[in-house]
Protein backbone atom coordinates (compact mmCIF):
# COMPACT_ATOMS: atom_id res chain seq x y z
CA UNK A 1 0.00 0.00 0.00
CA UNK A 2 1.57 2.92 -0.92
CA UNK A 3 0.85 5.84 1.63
CA UNK A 4 4.24 8.05 1.33
CA UNK A 5 7.45 7.52 2.07
CA UNK A 6 7.90 4.23 3.80
CA UNK A 7 10.33 4.81 5.71
CA UNK A 8 8.93 7.67 7.59
CA UNK A 9 5.42 6.15 7.69
CA UNK A 10 7.59 3.02 9.61
CA UNK A 11 9.19 4.80 11.91
CA UNK A 12 6.55 6.69 13.73
CA UNK A 13 4.05 3.26 13.30
CA UNK A 14 6.84 1.78 15.61
CA UNK A 15 6.73 4.79 18.25
CA UNK A 16 2.83 4.68 18.47
CA UNK A 17 0.43 2.13 18.66
CA UNK A 18 -2.68 3.89 17.42
CA UNK A 19 -3.37 3.84 13.88
CA UNK A 20 -4.29 6.57 11.48
CA UNK A 21 -6.39 7.09 8.01
CA UNK A 22 -6.72 10.20 6.45
CA UNK A 23 -9.93 9.89 4.11
CA UNK A 24 -10.86 12.24 1.21
CA UNK A 25 -13.66 12.72 -0.64
CA UNK A 26 -12.70 13.90 -4.01
CA UNK A 27 -13.22 16.01 -7.70
CA UNK A 28 -11.92 17.16 -10.56
CA UNK A 29 -9.29 18.14 -7.87
CA UNK A 30 -6.12 17.88 -9.43
CA UNK A 31 -4.37 21.21 -9.24
CA UNK A 32 -4.52 20.86 -5.13
CA UNK A 33 -4.06 17.01 -4.48
CA UNK A 34 -1.02 16.27 -4.67
CA UNK A 35 0.29 18.58 -1.69
CA UNK A 36 -2.81 17.54 -0.04
CA UNK A 37 -1.72 14.12 -0.02
CA UNK A 38 1.93 14.45 0.53
CA UNK A 39 1.44 16.45 3.72
CA UNK A 40 -0.32 13.27 5.40
CA UNK A 41 1.97 10.74 3.57
CA UNK A 42 2.89 9.64 7.18
CA UNK A 43 -0.46 8.28 7.88
CA UNK A 44 -0.99 4.39 8.06
CA UNK A 45 -3.40 4.29 5.08
CA UNK A 46 -4.77 7.26 3.12
CA UNK A 47 -8.53 6.11 1.11
CA UNK A 48 -9.37 8.49 -1.90
CA UNK A 49 -13.09 8.37 -2.47
CA UNK A 50 -13.76 10.18 -6.04
CA UNK A 51 -16.95 11.36 -6.71
CA UNK A 52 -16.76 11.96 -10.81
CA UNK A 53 -13.30 13.34 -11.66
CA UNK A 54 -13.25 13.76 -15.33
CA UNK A 55 -9.68 15.23 -15.13
CA UNK A 56 -6.10 13.70 -13.54
CA UNK A 57 -7.52 13.49 -10.27
CA UNK A 58 -7.54 9.65 -9.46
CA UNK A 59 -4.17 9.10 -11.39
CA UNK A 60 -2.62 11.67 -9.03
CA UNK A 61 -4.14 9.62 -5.54
CA UNK A 62 -2.46 6.53 -7.22
CA UNK A 63 0.50 7.84 -6.74
CA UNK A 64 -0.14 7.97 -3.27
CA UNK A 65 -2.20 5.20 -2.08
CA UNK A 66 -3.45 2.28 -3.78
CA UNK A 67 -6.93 2.94 -2.03
CA UNK A 68 -8.93 5.01 -4.92
CA UNK A 69 -12.48 4.23 -4.75
CA UNK A 70 -14.50 5.40 -7.83
CA UNK A 71 -17.48 6.15 -5.96
CA UNK A 72 -20.72 8.63 -7.09
CA UNK A 73 -22.18 11.80 -5.85
CA UNK A 74 -25.52 11.83 -5.04
CA UNK A 75 -25.78 15.48 -3.38
CA UNK A 76 -25.06 14.54 -0.10
CA UNK A 77 -21.54 15.16 1.39
CA UNK A 78 -22.70 13.17 4.76
CA UNK A 79 -23.37 10.14 2.70
CA UNK A 80 -20.38 10.35 0.51
CA UNK A 81 -18.10 10.36 3.72
CA UNK A 82 -19.45 7.55 4.99
CA UNK A 83 -19.01 5.46 2.29
CA UNK A 84 -15.30 6.38 2.18
CA UNK A 85 -14.90 5.47 5.60
CA UNK A 86 -16.07 1.88 4.59
CA UNK A 87 -12.72 1.69 2.97
CA UNK A 88 -10.65 3.16 5.90
CA UNK A 89 -8.92 0.10 8.47
CA UNK A 90 -7.05 2.50 11.34
CA UNK A 91 -7.93 3.37 14.63
CA UNK A 92 -8.58 7.23 14.15
CA UNK A 93 -9.92 9.17 11.28
CA UNK A 94 -8.07 12.25 9.78
CA UNK A 95 -10.59 14.12 7.17
CA UNK A 96 -9.28 16.01 5.41
CA UNK A 97 -10.40 17.95 2.21
CA UNK A 98 -8.34 18.12 -1.19
CA UNK A 99 -7.57 21.84 -0.85
CA UNK A 100 -6.34 21.44 2.44
CA UNK A 101 -2.69 20.51 3.33
CA UNK A 102 -2.09 19.33 6.97
CA UNK A 103 1.15 21.27 8.80
CA UNK A 104 2.39 20.65 12.32
CA UNK A 105 3.75 17.38 14.05
CA UNK A 106 2.33 14.47 13.56
CA UNK A 107 4.09 12.75 15.67
CA UNK A 108 2.64 14.90 18.57
CA UNK A 109 -0.84 14.12 17.02
CA UNK A 110 -0.53 10.63 17.31
CA UNK A 111 1.12 10.68 20.69
CA UNK A 112 -2.47 12.48 22.18
CA UNK A 113 -4.77 10.43 20.42
CA UNK A 114 -2.99 7.40 22.23
CA UNK A 115 -2.77 9.06 25.94
CA UNK A 116 -6.06 10.81 25.50
CA UNK A 117 -9.43 10.06 26.51
CA UNK A 118 -11.39 11.70 23.79
CA UNK A 119 -13.25 10.67 20.70
CA UNK A 120 -13.29 13.28 19.06
CA UNK A 121 -10.94 16.11 18.16
CA UNK A 122 -10.72 19.62 16.55
CA UNK A 123 -7.97 20.73 14.51
CA UNK A 124 -7.26 24.26 13.51
CA UNK A 125 -7.83 25.50 9.78
CA UNK A 126 -6.61 28.36 8.56
CA UNK A 127 -7.88 29.76 5.74
CA UNK A 128 -6.60 32.27 3.67
CA UNK A 129 -8.45 35.46 3.72
CA UNK A 130 -10.65 36.76 0.60
CA UNK A 131 -10.56 40.58 2.38
CA UNK A 132 -8.48 43.86 1.42
CA UNK A 133 -5.33 44.35 2.00
CA UNK A 134 -3.80 45.74 5.44
CA UNK A 135 -1.27 48.96 5.92
CA UNK A 136 1.96 47.30 5.65
CA UNK A 137 0.88 43.85 5.71
CA UNK A 138 3.05 41.30 3.27
CA UNK A 139 -1.34 39.61 2.83
CA UNK A 140 -4.26 39.89 4.60
CA UNK A 141 -4.60 38.07 7.82
CA UNK A 142 -5.71 34.31 7.64
CA UNK A 143 -8.81 33.81 9.76
CA UNK A 144 -7.99 29.86 12.17
CA UNK A 145 -11.49 28.54 13.40
CA UNK A 146 -11.64 24.55 15.25
CA UNK A 147 -13.41 22.27 13.13
CA UNK A 148 -13.97 18.74 13.88
CA UNK A 149 -11.65 16.42 11.90
CA UNK A 150 -10.52 13.55 13.92
CA UNK A 151 -12.39 10.63 15.61
CA UNK A 152 -12.61 7.01 16.55
CA UNK A 153 -13.29 5.36 13.37
CA UNK A 154 -15.98 2.60 14.61
CA UNK A 155 -17.68 5.22 17.00
CA UNK A 156 -18.57 7.60 14.58
CA UNK A 157 -20.55 8.90 11.00
CA UNK A 158 -21.85 11.86 9.36
CA UNK A 159 -24.33 13.57 9.40
CA UNK A 160 -25.24 16.70 7.12
CA UNK A 161 -26.01 17.40 3.27
CA UNK A 162 -23.77 20.00 3.09
CA UNK A 163 -21.95 21.24 6.82
CA UNK A 164 -21.72 17.61 7.69
CA UNK A 165 -20.17 17.12 11.45
CA UNK A 166 -19.16 13.66 13.16
CA UNK A 167 -21.21 12.38 15.92
CA UNK A 168 -21.37 9.20 17.76
CA UNK A 169 -23.22 6.44 16.21
CA UNK A 170 -24.51 5.43 20.04
CA UNK A 171 -25.77 8.79 20.85
CA UNK A 172 -23.99 9.34 23.59
CA UNK A 173 -22.10 12.53 25.24
CA UNK A 174 -18.96 13.95 22.94
CA UNK A 175 -15.66 13.25 24.69
CA UNK A 176 -14.02 16.19 22.66
CA UNK A 177 -10.23 17.57 22.93
CA UNK A 178 -8.39 19.80 20.81
CA UNK A 179 -5.31 18.68 18.64
CA UNK A 180 -2.69 21.71 18.64
CA UNK A 181 0.16 19.91 16.91
CA UNK A 182 -1.52 20.19 13.99
CA UNK A 183 -3.28 22.37 11.93
CA UNK A 184 -5.13 22.60 8.40
CA UNK A 185 -4.04 25.35 5.60
CA UNK A 186 -6.94 26.04 3.24
CA UNK A 187 -7.47 28.26 0.07
CA UNK A 188 -10.42 26.50 -1.11
CA UNK A 189 -13.37 28.83 -0.19
CA UNK A 190 -11.42 32.10 -1.62
CA UNK A 191 -14.50 33.62 -3.55
CA UNK A 192 -12.35 33.00 -7.09
CA UNK A 193 -11.57 29.45 -6.42
CA UNK A 194 -15.46 28.52 -5.49
CA UNK A 195 -17.02 30.52 -7.94
CA UNK A 196 -14.19 28.64 -10.51
CA UNK A 197 -15.00 24.99 -9.30
CA UNK A 198 -19.00 25.84 -9.42
CA UNK A 199 -19.08 25.17 -5.92
CA UNK A 200 -21.23 28.35 -4.80
CA UNK A 201 -24.46 27.61 -5.96
CA UNK A 202 -24.12 23.84 -5.45
CA UNK A 203 -23.65 24.75 -1.87
CA UNK A 204 -26.56 26.82 -1.30
CA UNK A 205 -28.57 24.75 -2.97
CA UNK A 206 -27.61 21.91 -0.38
CA UNK A 207 -27.91 24.71 2.64
CA UNK A 208 -31.67 25.52 1.62
CA UNK A 209 -33.02 21.41 0.87
CA UNK A 210 -31.50 20.87 4.59
CA UNK A 211 -33.40 24.02 5.89
CA UNK A 212 -36.37 22.78 3.72
CA UNK A 213 -36.21 19.09 5.31
CA UNK A 214 -34.95 20.65 9.47
CA UNK A 215 -38.44 22.54 9.04
CA UNK A 216 -40.62 20.03 7.39
CA UNK A 217 -39.13 17.13 10.69
CA UNK A 218 -40.13 20.09 13.00
CA UNK A 219 -36.45 19.83 14.38
CA UNK A 220 -35.73 21.83 17.40
CA UNK A 221 -35.17 25.57 16.74
CA UNK A 222 -31.09 25.17 17.52
CA UNK A 223 -31.09 22.99 14.58
CA UNK A 224 -33.59 25.15 12.78
CA UNK A 225 -31.15 28.20 13.57
CA UNK A 226 -27.67 26.59 12.33
CA UNK A 227 -29.34 25.76 9.24
CA UNK A 228 -30.29 28.96 8.55
CA UNK A 229 -26.93 30.11 9.72
CA UNK A 230 -25.52 27.75 6.64
CA UNK A 231 -27.94 29.26 4.51
CA UNK A 232 -26.36 32.87 5.03
CA UNK A 233 -22.80 31.94 5.00
CA UNK A 234 -23.39 29.68 1.58
CA UNK A 235 -25.29 33.04 0.03
CA UNK A 236 -21.64 34.78 0.77
CA UNK A 237 -19.98 32.82 -1.83
CA UNK A 238 -22.60 33.24 -4.79
CA UNK A 239 -21.43 36.88 -4.64
CA UNK A 240 -24.98 37.85 -3.74
CA UNK A 241 -23.66 40.07 -0.63
CA UNK A 242 -26.25 42.10 -0.02
CA UNK A 243 -28.44 38.86 0.16
CA UNK A 244 -26.24 37.22 2.70
CA UNK A 245 -26.31 40.54 4.80
CA UNK A 246 -30.30 40.39 4.84
CA UNK A 247 -30.28 36.09 5.17
CA UNK A 248 -27.60 36.77 8.10
CA UNK A 249 -29.74 39.18 10.06
CA UNK A 250 -32.93 37.32 9.98
CA UNK A 251 -30.82 34.22 11.25
CA UNK A 252 -32.13 34.92 15.25
CA UNK A 253 -33.04 38.33 15.39
CA UNK A 254 -30.40 39.55 17.52
CA UNK A 255 -30.81 36.52 19.92
CA UNK A 256 -28.58 32.90 19.22
CA UNK A 257 -29.36 29.28 20.80
CA UNK A 258 -25.91 28.11 20.55
CA UNK A 259 -22.88 31.00 20.73
CA UNK A 260 -20.60 29.63 18.35
CA UNK A 261 -23.40 29.61 15.75
CA UNK A 262 -23.15 33.46 16.19
CA UNK A 263 -19.19 33.41 16.14
CA UNK A 264 -19.19 31.66 12.92
CA UNK A 265 -22.12 33.99 11.19
CA UNK A 266 -20.29 36.63 12.26
CA UNK A 267 -17.17 35.87 10.94
CA UNK A 268 -18.88 35.36 7.70
CA UNK A 269 -20.67 38.21 7.08
CA UNK A 270 -17.77 40.56 7.77
CA UNK A 271 -16.94 40.19 4.06
CA UNK A 272 -19.68 41.00 2.35
CA UNK A 273 -20.35 43.94 4.77
CA UNK A 274 -17.16 45.16 3.56
CA UNK A 275 -17.78 44.49 0.32
CA UNK A 276 -20.96 46.38 0.19
CA UNK A 277 -19.32 49.34 1.85
CA UNK A 278 -21.70 48.79 5.22
CA UNK A 279 -19.73 50.15 8.00
CA UNK A 280 -23.00 49.86 10.32
CA UNK A 281 -23.41 45.97 9.41
CA UNK A 282 -19.49 45.21 10.08
CA UNK A 283 -19.91 47.12 13.27
CA UNK A 284 -22.71 45.05 14.52
CA UNK A 285 -21.54 41.72 13.50
CA UNK A 286 -17.86 42.15 15.32
CA UNK A 287 -20.07 42.82 18.00
CA UNK A 288 -22.06 40.12 17.73
CA UNK A 289 -18.54 38.26 17.08
CA UNK A 290 -17.36 39.83 20.31
CA UNK A 291 -19.60 39.15 22.40
CA UNK A 292 -20.44 35.24 21.68
CA UNK A 293 -16.85 34.15 21.06
CA UNK A 294 -15.53 32.24 24.09
CA UNK A 295 -12.21 34.61 24.24
CA UNK A 296 -12.72 38.00 22.98
CA UNK A 297 -9.34 38.61 21.59
CA UNK A 298 -9.85 37.26 18.27
CA UNK A 299 -12.84 39.61 17.22
CA UNK A 300 -10.64 42.81 19.11
CA UNK A 301 -8.00 41.63 16.36
CA UNK A 302 -10.30 41.47 13.34
CA UNK A 303 -12.14 44.96 14.74
CA UNK A 304 -8.48 46.69 14.32
CA UNK A 305 -7.98 44.69 11.39
CA UNK A 306 -11.22 46.84 9.20
CA UNK A 307 -10.09 49.57 11.42
CA UNK A 308 -6.98 49.80 9.57
CA UNK A 309 -8.11 48.75 6.32
CA UNK A 310 -10.75 52.37 6.69
CA UNK A 311 -7.52 54.39 7.66
CA UNK A 312 -8.69 54.70 11.50
CA UNK A 313 -5.43 53.71 13.72
CA UNK A 314 -6.65 55.35 16.92
CA UNK A 315 -9.53 52.81 16.24
CA UNK A 316 -7.30 49.91 15.55
CA UNK A 317 -5.15 50.50 18.55
CA UNK A 318 -8.13 50.68 20.51
CA UNK A 319 -9.72 47.41 19.70
CA UNK A 320 -5.92 46.11 20.56
CA UNK A 321 -5.19 47.94 23.61
CA UNK A 322 -6.37 45.48 26.07
CA UNK A 323 -5.43 42.15 24.30
CA UNK A 324 -2.85 40.13 25.69
CA UNK A 325 0.41 38.84 24.66
CA UNK A 326 -1.10 35.22 23.85
CA UNK A 327 -4.41 33.57 24.60
CA UNK A 328 -6.00 29.88 23.73
CA UNK A 329 -9.57 28.97 23.65
CA UNK A 330 -10.99 25.12 25.07
CA UNK A 331 -11.15 24.72 21.19
CA UNK A 332 -7.67 24.92 21.07
CA UNK A 333 -7.92 28.28 18.44
CA UNK A 334 -5.33 30.39 20.00
CA UNK A 335 -4.94 34.29 19.53
CA UNK A 336 -1.16 35.95 19.72
CA UNK A 337 -1.02 39.76 19.64
CA UNK A 338 2.24 39.09 17.01
CA UNK A 339 -0.75 38.35 14.28
CA UNK A 340 -1.80 42.37 14.47
CA UNK A 341 1.56 43.53 14.63
CA UNK A 342 1.43 45.10 11.21
CA UNK A 343 -1.17 46.89 12.05
CA UNK A 344 -0.33 47.83 15.72
CA UNK A 345 3.08 49.03 13.98
CA UNK A 346 1.01 51.11 11.15
CA UNK A 347 -1.40 52.69 14.16
CA UNK A 348 1.57 53.89 16.43
CA UNK A 349 3.59 55.58 13.34
CA UNK A 350 0.52 57.35 11.82
CA UNK A 351 -0.18 58.63 15.10
CA UNK A 352 3.50 59.57 15.59
CA UNK A 353 4.41 56.87 18.13
CA UNK A 354 7.55 56.05 15.75
CA UNK A 355 9.63 55.18 18.72
CA UNK A 356 6.83 52.76 20.02
CA UNK A 357 6.18 51.09 16.40
CA UNK A 358 10.29 50.53 15.41
CA UNK A 359 10.08 48.56 19.01
CA UNK A 360 6.92 46.62 18.60
CA UNK A 361 8.19 45.81 14.58
CA UNK A 362 11.69 44.81 16.17
CA UNK A 363 9.89 43.07 19.20
CA UNK A 364 8.30 40.82 16.35
CA UNK A 365 11.08 40.35 14.14
CA UNK A 366 13.17 38.85 17.38
CA UNK A 367 10.48 35.98 17.43
CA UNK A 368 10.39 35.23 14.08
CA UNK A 369 7.63 37.36 12.84
CA UNK A 370 7.77 39.74 9.78
CA UNK A 371 6.23 42.94 11.40
CA UNK A 372 5.11 44.60 7.89
CA UNK A 373 5.97 44.61 4.32
CA UNK A 374 9.66 46.21 3.80
CA UNK A 375 8.29 49.21 1.68
CA UNK A 376 5.49 50.32 4.13
CA UNK A 377 7.88 49.62 7.46
CA UNK A 378 10.63 52.14 5.55
CA UNK A 379 7.44 54.87 4.43
CA UNK A 380 6.18 54.70 8.41
CA UNK A 381 9.46 54.49 10.54
CA UNK A 382 11.76 55.98 8.32
CA UNK A 383 15.48 54.67 7.70
CA UNK A 384 17.27 54.58 10.38
CA UNK A 385 14.39 52.97 12.25
CA UNK A 386 13.83 50.13 9.77
CA UNK A 387 17.78 49.41 10.54
CA UNK A 388 17.18 48.81 14.45
CA UNK A 389 13.94 45.85 12.58
CA UNK A 390 16.60 44.62 10.44
CA UNK A 391 19.41 43.95 12.94
CA UNK A 392 16.71 41.49 14.79
CA UNK A 393 16.01 39.67 11.15
CA UNK A 394 16.99 35.78 11.48
CA UNK A 395 18.24 34.28 8.54
CA UNK A 396 14.74 32.85 7.23
CA UNK A 397 13.12 36.17 7.96
CA UNK A 398 16.39 38.12 6.31
CA UNK A 399 15.73 35.74 2.89
CA UNK A 400 12.01 36.29 2.99
CA UNK A 401 12.22 40.00 3.69
CA UNK A 402 14.94 40.24 0.59
CA UNK A 403 12.73 37.97 -1.77
CA UNK A 404 9.76 40.35 -1.01
CA UNK A 405 11.65 43.41 -1.94
CA UNK A 406 12.11 41.86 -5.35
CA UNK A 407 8.63 41.11 -5.20
CA UNK A 408 7.35 45.00 -5.18
CA UNK A 409 10.23 46.29 -6.48
CA UNK A 410 9.02 49.94 -5.42
CA UNK A 411 11.70 52.67 -4.00
CA UNK A 412 10.96 52.27 -0.38
CA UNK A 413 11.45 48.57 -0.97
CA UNK A 414 14.58 49.34 -2.59
CA UNK A 415 15.67 51.30 0.60
CA UNK A 416 14.76 48.59 2.25
CA UNK A 417 17.51 46.43 0.67
CA UNK A 418 20.37 49.58 0.89
CA UNK A 419 19.27 48.90 4.68
CA UNK A 420 19.94 45.42 4.69
CA UNK A 421 23.61 45.69 2.92
CA UNK A 422 24.36 48.37 5.58
CA UNK A 423 23.68 45.78 8.40
CA UNK A 424 25.18 43.21 6.22
CA UNK A 425 27.74 44.40 3.76
CA UNK A 426 28.62 41.98 0.71
CA UNK A 427 25.27 39.42 1.55
CA UNK A 428 24.95 37.23 -1.12
CA UNK A 429 21.25 37.40 -0.49
CA UNK A 430 20.45 41.04 -0.92
CA UNK A 431 23.37 41.32 -3.87
CA UNK A 432 21.51 38.70 -5.29
CA UNK A 433 17.69 40.53 -5.13
CA UNK A 434 19.63 43.55 -6.25
CA UNK A 435 20.88 41.91 -9.07
CA UNK A 436 17.47 41.19 -10.25
CA UNK A 437 15.90 44.20 -9.60
CA UNK A 438 18.78 46.36 -12.26
CA UNK A 439 15.95 47.07 -14.30
CA UNK A 440 14.22 49.19 -11.79
CA UNK A 441 17.44 51.26 -10.29
CA UNK A 442 17.74 54.54 -11.16
CA UNK A 443 20.92 55.43 -12.24
CA UNK A 444 21.93 57.33 -9.13
CA UNK A 445 21.20 53.81 -7.66
CA UNK A 446 22.72 51.20 -10.10
CA UNK A 447 26.29 53.64 -9.44
CA UNK A 448 25.57 52.38 -5.58
CA UNK A 449 25.11 49.38 -5.44
CA UNK A 450 28.14 48.78 -7.92
CA UNK A 451 30.21 50.22 -5.54
CA UNK A 452 29.09 47.14 -3.47
CA UNK A 453 29.27 44.61 -5.81
CA UNK A 454 32.87 45.36 -6.56
CA UNK A 455 33.45 45.76 -3.16
CA UNK A 456 31.92 42.14 -2.53
CA UNK A 457 33.56 40.75 -5.58
CA UNK A 458 31.02 40.61 -7.61
CA UNK A 459 32.15 43.00 -10.83
CA UNK A 460 30.46 40.39 -12.91
CA UNK A 461 27.12 41.58 -11.83
CA UNK A 462 27.55 45.40 -12.02
CA UNK A 463 24.28 47.18 -12.11
CA UNK A 464 26.26 50.11 -14.37
CA UNK A 465 27.28 47.46 -16.78
CA UNK A 466 24.06 45.47 -16.93
CA UNK A 467 22.48 48.57 -17.07
CA UNK A 468 23.49 50.20 -20.43
CA UNK A 469 23.96 46.39 -22.07
CA UNK A 470 20.15 46.06 -20.94
CA UNK A 471 18.04 46.80 -25.09
CA UNK A 472 14.81 47.17 -22.80
CA UNK A 473 16.10 50.67 -20.68
CA UNK A 474 16.19 53.92 -22.27
CA UNK A 475 18.98 54.89 -24.59
CA UNK A 476 20.00 57.84 -22.50
CA UNK A 477 20.11 55.62 -19.60
CA UNK A 478 22.28 52.93 -20.96
CA UNK A 479 24.47 55.48 -22.29
CA UNK A 480 25.29 57.45 -19.05
CA UNK A 481 25.26 53.97 -17.45
CA UNK A 482 28.13 52.85 -19.65
CA UNK A 483 29.93 55.85 -19.28
CA UNK A 484 29.98 55.81 -16.05
CA UNK A 485 30.80 51.99 -15.37
CA UNK A 486 34.08 52.99 -18.20
CA UNK A 487 34.94 56.19 -16.18
CA UNK A 488 34.73 54.95 -12.69
CA UNK A 489 36.18 51.42 -13.36
CA UNK A 490 37.74 50.93 -16.71
CA UNK A 491 35.16 48.21 -17.31
CA UNK A 492 35.47 47.83 -21.33
CA UNK A 493 32.00 45.51 -21.11
CA UNK A 494 30.25 48.79 -20.74
CA UNK A 495 31.66 50.53 -23.94
CA UNK A 496 29.71 48.15 -25.81
CA UNK A 497 26.19 49.11 -24.56
CA UNK A 498 27.31 52.81 -24.63
CA UNK A 499 28.31 52.29 -28.32
CA UNK A 500 24.83 50.89 -28.64
CA UNK A 501 22.43 53.45 -26.96
CA UNK A 502 24.14 56.26 -28.64
CA UNK A 503 23.12 54.63 -32.01
CA UNK A 504 19.46 54.97 -30.96
CA UNK A 505 19.45 58.57 -29.08
CA UNK A 506 17.05 60.31 -31.81
CA UNK A 507 19.54 63.63 -32.98
CA UNK A 508 17.64 66.18 -31.22
CA UNK A 509 18.10 64.80 -28.13
CA UNK A 510 22.01 64.28 -29.06
CA UNK A 511 23.38 67.41 -27.95
CA UNK A 512 21.72 67.50 -24.64
CA UNK A 513 22.96 63.99 -23.89
CA UNK A 514 26.58 64.16 -24.78
CA UNK A 515 26.88 67.40 -22.49
CA UNK A 516 25.29 64.94 -19.79
CA UNK A 517 27.84 62.58 -21.14
CA UNK A 518 30.87 65.02 -20.53
CA UNK A 519 29.78 65.89 -17.14
CA UNK A 520 29.88 62.12 -15.81
CA UNK A 521 32.95 61.07 -18.11
CA UNK A 522 35.22 64.16 -18.92
CA UNK A 523 36.72 63.14 -22.79
CA UNK A 524 34.97 59.48 -23.51
CA UNK A 525 32.65 60.94 -26.11
CA UNK A 526 33.62 63.03 -28.84
CA UNK A 527 31.13 65.69 -30.04
CA UNK A 528 31.16 64.32 -33.99
CA UNK A 529 32.07 60.67 -33.65
CA UNK A 530 31.29 57.19 -31.70
CA UNK A 531 33.22 55.65 -28.30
Amino acid sequence: MRTGPPRERESVVRQQAVTVSAVLIVKDEEAVLAACLASVAWADEIVVYDTGSTDRTREIARQFTDIVVEGYWDEDFAAARNRALTHATSDWVLSIDADEVLEGDPRALRNRLERGTATLCTVLVQSVPVNGSLPLALAPAADAHAVARVFRREEYRWHGALHEQPARRDGAPERTAALPDVRLHHTGYLVGVVEGKGKAERNLRLALHELDEARRQGLPAVAQEERRMHVARSTVFTGRHQDALDLGAAVADGTFLNPRHAVMLAQAMLLPAELVGDESALDHWLGVWQTHDETEWAARAARARHAARRGDAEAALDALAPTPTTAVNSLGERFSRLDSVTVEVWALATLGRARQAARVARDAAERGVAPGAPGGLVSVLGRDRVLTVIGALDDRLWREYATWCVMDASRDSRTFLECMAQARPGDATVLGSVALLTPALTLEEAAQWAVAFRAAGAAEECPLVATSLDERQDPRQRALAGALAFSAYHDTRALVGLEQALALVPEEHAAALLADLEVVAPGLVGSGSSV
